[in-house]
Formats: C-alpha cells, sequence, structure tokens
C-alpha cells in the first residue's frame, strides 16, 4: 500500500487536469483511488512477471522488491 503523502501527491496531480462538481469529490476520489490501486498493482505484476524494472525504478528500490517478492509472507498472498 502507498503512503498516503504519495497517494495525495498523485491524487492532486490527476485532478488539476479536471474541473469537479462541488459535493462529488469525496466519491470521484473514491474511485480515482480504486482505479488508480488496480493499475499499479497491473504495473508492478508485470514487472514482477518479467523481471526486469521499468526506467523509473531505481537500482536500490529495484533490489528491495525482489527481495520482497522472494520472501514467503509475500508468497503466501497469491
Amino acid at each position: 500500500m502507498a503512503p498516503d503523502h504519495a497517494v495525495r501527491f498523485w491524487w492532486d496531480r490527476w485532478r488539476a487536469f479536471f474541473r469537479l462538481q462541488r459535493g462529488y469529490e469525496y466519491r470521484i476520489y473514491e474511485s480515482w483511488q480504486m482505479r488508480a490501486s488496480k493499475r499499479l498493482r497491473e504495473i508492478m505484476h508485470g514487472i514482477r512477471n518479467k523481471g526486469a524494472p521499468h526506467g523509473w525504478i531505481q537500482e536500490d528500490l529495484w533490489a528491495r522488491l525482489v527481495e520482497f517478492w522472494q520472501q514467503e509472507d509475500f508468497k503466501k498472498l497469491k
């Protein structure tokens, strides 16, 4: 799960492209969060299956992800 400050950052970036009707922002935020979360899972799943990082993932983070994916606790989540 992404930290709250990261989610808020991406929400603010996305929201800047739209004019949201008052009273609907929270419902739109919930929908956006659900869809963004699903999309990020799909991206990370593809990266993990491919076995190679995208250019936006730093080498040290990639090493930590690979280590995390190899843990038994993660494998039990599948």
